[in-house]
């Protein structure tokens, strides 16, 4: 079987996270047999699959990227990330049980005894394009860049006192570990589904905090122009000029509106929600290890 992940431009800490806890959580399950794909973590639950060879779903998400995929005998359904997902891909509302990432404390990763500090992870896209790095350090929050190797990542959520993300998985993470944390809004709109289907599974309303662009590259990529394939190309191919401009200014004003950001009352999903998903979830790792080819439902 195996083990699936979605891969672009850089590495994404949701997408990478993947690698990570599914060995963890599923020793000795997975090889490199194309024939059974496992699509974990991610918003992949779409038409990119071939349609041959064997799917088992445990935790995607539809995000809305591709068009959904047509469910048949070859798709085996454990679970989904909410009631979004489920509902749009004609599934039981209860299969949509959530993020497998909350998974991550039972993995065997913990927030450290001594929590200090704000963490910001941008999305890997504004990390690609902002300057996230000289804002963050002019409003003195710690930059946690979803780029970077998520071991390392998950260490240096655990170590805050208080996170703000634009990246969903950074959220999930912070509440697994029970760090509270300030939902900030995608930049790209495409975006905004697959929080409201995590949020759903756990009965919580988001609430984001906006934040300007903070380089040209990134202030261009929000422009008219990324309406358009050509125009988006285009973007691509000037990111590294565009961020070689004077960006002063907007370094400035990202920074202030982050420090403004990092004010609003955070928020942490029920502890009693929490682990009731998490056990529902586990029933169902043990389930795929005992046999991985019966599904909660025939899809």
């Amino acid at each position: 079987m195996m083990l699936y992940q979605w891969r672009g431009a850089a590495r994404n800490f949701g997408d990478e996270l993947n690698a990570l806890l599914w060995p963890r959580l599923l020793p000795g399950f997975f090889n490199d047999d194309p024939g059974v794909r496992f699509l974990g973590i991610g918003s992949v639950l779409d038409a990119r699959h071939a349609r041959q060879g064997l799917k088992l779903v445990a935790g995607s998400g539809y995000g809305g990227y591709q068009a959904p995929p047509v469910l048949d005998q070859d798709w085996i359904i454990r679970w989904v990330r909410g009631p979004r997902t489920a509902r749009r891909l004609g599934l039981p509302l209860a299969l949509g049980l959530g993020d497998p990432a909350v998974l991550v404390p039972l993995a065997g990763f913990r927030a450290a005894a001594r929590q200090t500090g704000i963490g910001f992870m941008p999305h890997f896209e504004s990390a690609l394009r902002g300057a996230w790095a000289p804002a963050c350090q002019a409003a003195g929050v710690t930059l946690i860049d979803p780029r970077d190797d998520p071991a390392a990542i998950i260490a240096a959520i655990g170590q805050c006192r208080l996170v703000l993300s634009e990246a969903l998985h950074g959220v999930i993470v912070a509440d697994a570990l029970r760090v509270p944390w300030i939902p900030i809004e995608p930049r790209a709109a495409v975006h905004h589904a697959k929080w409201l289907d995590w949020a759903d599974s756990l009965g919580i309303t988001i609430r984001f905090q906006t934040l300007p662009p903070s380089s040209a590259a990134e202030w261009a990529h929000g422009s008219i122009l990324s309406r358009f394939h050509a125009g988006r190309c285009w973007l691509d191919h000037q990111t590294a000029h565009l961020n070689s401009i004077a960006t002063r200014r907007l370094v400035s004003r990202a920074a202030e509106a982050l420090g403004r950001a990092a004010t609003a009352t955070p928020r942490l999903s029920d502890g009693a929600t929490l682990a009731r998903t998490q056990s529902r979830m586990l029933d169902h790792v043990a389930a795929l290890r005992r046999d991985p080819f019966t599904a909660a439902i025939a899809a």
